[in-house]
């Protein structure tokens, strides 16, 4: 029945500025580039009814 099992899954996205970071362009502007965007995680939630999915 619809509703009754729900998958719900997260992911966790490194945040990798326009450019590239540091490997891509050294130390001193890849962290000039980090300060721009800001540093760590964006995090994607989403949920599949189970009675929908193949």
């Amino acid at each position: 029945r619809p509703g009754e099992l729900v998958h719900v899954d997260i992911k966790k996205l490194g945040r990798i500025p326009d450019g590239g970071g540091h490997r891509m362009l050294g130390r001193t502007l890849g962290n000039r580039n980090n300060k721009k965007q800001g540093r760590g995680y964006a995090y994607l939630h989403h949920a599949v009814d189970g009675y929908s999915r193949l």
